[in-house]
C-alpha cells in the first residue's frame, strides 16, 4: 500500500488541478508557503496544521479529501509521467535524477 502522505499529496493535486488553480493561489488559500506545499503534493510532508484548510479550499469534507480508492498509478502512468515531464527540468535537476537513478 502507498504510503499515506504519498496518496494525500497526490489527492490535494489532483483537486487542485480540477480546480485550475496554481500552488501559489492554494497555498495563499491555505496560508502556507508554495514550496511547504509542493513537499505536501509530493508526499514528502503531511499537512497536519493545514488539512481542514485544505478540505475548506476546495469546499469538501475531511474525510472526502482522504478518499484514495480511484488514485491508482501503474509502472505505465509513472514512466509516462516522467518521460512527459523531463523537457521541462532544467539541466542541473536532470543531471540530480541521473545520479538518483544510478544509485538506485
Amino acid at each position: 500500500m502507498k504510503d499515506v502522505k504519498i496518496l494525500l499529496g497526490m489527492r490535494i493535486k489532483e483537486l487542485r488541478k480540477s480546480c485550475n488553480i496554481s500552488q501559489q493561489e492554494l497555498a495563499e488559500k491555505i496560508n502556507i508557503d508554495q514550496r511547504n506545499l509542493s513537499n505536501i503534493e509530493r508526499g514528502v510532508s503531511f499537512p497536519s496544521k493545514s488539512l481542514l484548510d485544505i478540505a475548506d479550499a476546495f469546499k469538501i469534507t475531511l474525510p472526502e479529501l482522504f478518499e484514495f480508492e480511484h488514485i491508482n498509478i501503474t509502472r505505465k502512468d509513472m514512466i509516462n509521467y516522467i518521460n512527459k515531464n523531463l523537457d521541462c527540468l532544467s539541466d542541473d535537476k536532470i543531471s540530480i535524477l541521473y545520479r538518483l537513478i544510478k544509485i538506485i
